[in-house]
C-alpha cells in the first residue's frame, strides 16, 4: 500500500435488496488525480462515501491513506475531505458563520480575516453576511469549495463538483484541483461531465451499474 492512497478489493455495498456497488476493485496512487466517471445512479457517490468513511462496505477490503476504513475512520477523516453534490450548509447561518463553524469543527484557524479571504477567493465576499438559505445552488457549491480549502488535505473527494456552476465557478474548481495536486494531495473527482473531469486527470475509472468497467486509462 506504500504507493496507494486508495485501494478497494472486492468492494460491495447494498441498500436493502439494491446493490449500489458490485465487486469493485479500485486503486489510486498517492498524488494522482483520478476522474471517476459514470452516469447518475452508477455508484459514484456511494464509492466516495465509503472512501470518506461515511458508509461501511457490505463486503470487501478498503484502505484509505494506508488505513482500513473500518478501524481507521477517525484518522482518515482528519486527513481527507469530501465535497458532496449539494453541500451541507446550515441555512440559518450566514456564509461567514457557516465557514467559521466548519473551520472550528475541522480544527482549522477560524480568524475572520482568513475566512473572509476564503469567501472572496470563491466569489462570495459580497454575500458573506447573507443567510445561506438565500444562496443559489451555485453559491452553495462555491461555499462548499471554500470549506474544502480551509485545511491541508491528503485526500480530496469531489462529488459532482461542476454541477450548477457557471464557467467562472468551474474554473475555480479546476484551479483548486490543480492546487491540491501541486501540494501532493490525491484527488478523486466523480462526475458525469466528462470533459471537465478529464482536464486534470492522471487516471480514469468508469463505473456502470455499480461495477468498474475494464480498460481504465492512465
Amino acid at each position: 500500500m506504500s504507493g496507494s492512497a486508495v485501494r478497494a478489493v472486492g468492494l460491495t455495498r447494498r441498500f436493502g435488496r439494491r446493490w449500489a456497488l458490485r465487486g469493485v476493485d479500485f486503486e489510486v496512487e498517492r498524488g494522482e488525480a483520478c476522474a471517476l466517471l459514470g452516469a447518475n445512479g452508477t455508484g459514484k457517490t456511494t464509492l466516495l462515501r465509503v472512501l470518506a468513511t461515511l458508509l461501511r462496505p457490505t463486503t470487501g477490503t478498503v484502505e484509505v491513506l494506508g488505513l482500513d476504513v473500518g478501524a481507521g475512520g477517525d484518522a482518515i477523516r482528519r486527513r481527507a475531505g469530501l465535497m458532496p453534490p449539494a453541500g451541507h450548509a446550515y441555512e440559518e447561518l450566514t456564509g461567514l458563520e457557516n465557514l467559521r463553524f466548519a473551520a472550528r469543527m475541522a480544527g482549522a484557524p477560524a480568524d475572520e480575516r482568513r475566512l473572509r479571504e476564503a469567501l472572496d477567493a470563491v466569489g462570495l465576499a459580497e454575500a458573506a453576511e447573507e443567510p445561506s438559505r438565500a444562496y443559489s445552488t451555485g453559491m452553495r457549491k462555491r461555499l462548499e469549495l471554500a470549506r474544502m480549502c480551509l485545511r491541508p488535505l491528503d485526500l480530496v473527494l469531489l462529488d459532482e463538483p461542476f454541477t450548477s456552476l457557471d464557467e467562472a465557478g468551474v474554473e475555480l474548481v479546476q484551479d483548486a484541483i490543480a492546487a491540491w495536486s501541486a501540494a501532493g494531495a490525491t484527488v478523486v473527482v466523480a462526475s458525469h461531465r466528462v470533459d471537465d473531469a478529464l482536464r486534470r486527470a492522471d487516471r480514469v475509472v468508469r463505473l456502470e451499474r455499480g461495477r468498474v468497467l475494464p480498460g481504465a486509462d492512465r
